[in-house]
């Protein structure tokens, strides 16, 4: 009887768990449950996007440069003085003077044009998108919010400019996510653009980050791909300690 009774409570359990395993994998993003640590697709790279190229601006006829007017170089020669007849001494004759030379227009500087950041667009059906360094470079001219993966520590030694401190691995990060949500609560905030980087190579704590993102429906990021290390040899602005 004992043992009748332990095997329906087995039955019963392990029916239980299949049924709220089943249950969980219908379920919308943003009300699955996931594992603590269980990122399915943190390993898994998208196919290389193929380059943009972004056409040049042409210079408008207003901001044109004005080419320098090139005026040849003339060697002064002596000119000889002559003493009219009849004069005593050696009393010079004035000769008219030489007539000024047009000085040359200034140089009229061109603007650069802004950076584009257009193409920049969301994509919610991929939880990231991977990027390289012009890209990054585009993005952090224009201003986007850069979110720094690596642990507190590495990110008080140096960090890009600009970026914030969201280590994945730190009991904090649910907090700052959620905050940061808070701060872009409205669905044309959360298309804004979103950059995370880490040590590049074979880290992959901007990954993780960014499915966290993308969870809670934030579906313009990418992912530094070569991470700070890149951003150092392009000579990227750096800062140092705890701030932004």
């Amino acid at each position: 009887m004992l043992k009748n009774s332990f095997a329906r409570g087995v039955v019963l359990i392990a029916a239980a768990l299949v049924l709220a395993i089943v249950t969980n994998g219908f379920a919308s993003r943003t009300r699955r449950l996931m594992l603590p640590g269980f990122y399915p697709n943190a390993l898994k790279v998208p196919p290389k996007q193929p380059e943009r190229v972004v056409p040049p601006v042409a210079p408008s006829p207003a901001t044109a440069t004005v080419a320098p007017v090139v005026v040849p170089a003339t060697t002064a020669t002596p000119s000889p003085t002559t003493t009219p007849s009849g004069a005593t001494g050696s009393q010079p004759v004035e000769l008219p003077a030489e007539p000024r030379r047009a000085e040359s227009p200034s140089l009229q500087m061109v603007p650069k044009p802004a950076t584009d950041v257009s193409r920049f667009k969301p994509h919610p059906s991929q939880a990231y998108v991977e990027i390289n360094g012009d890209d990054v470079a585009a993005l952090h001219a224009s201003g986007a919010l850069f979110l720094d993966a690596r642990r507190t520590s590495v990110f008080e030694q140096g960090h890009i400019a600009g970026a914030r401190s969201f280590s994945v691995w730190e009991s904090d990060i649910d907090d700052k996510v959620n905050a940061l949500y808070s701060e872009r609560p409205n669905p044309e905030d959360q298309d804004q653009p979103i950059v995370i980087y880490c040590s590049g190579g074979a880290c992959e704590d901007s990954h993780m980050l960014a499915q966290k993102l993308w969870g809670i429906q934030f579906n313009n990021v990418y992912v530094y791909k070569d991470g700070f290390p890149d951003w150092q040899k392009r000579g990227g602005a750096v800062r140092t300690g705890g701030q932004p």
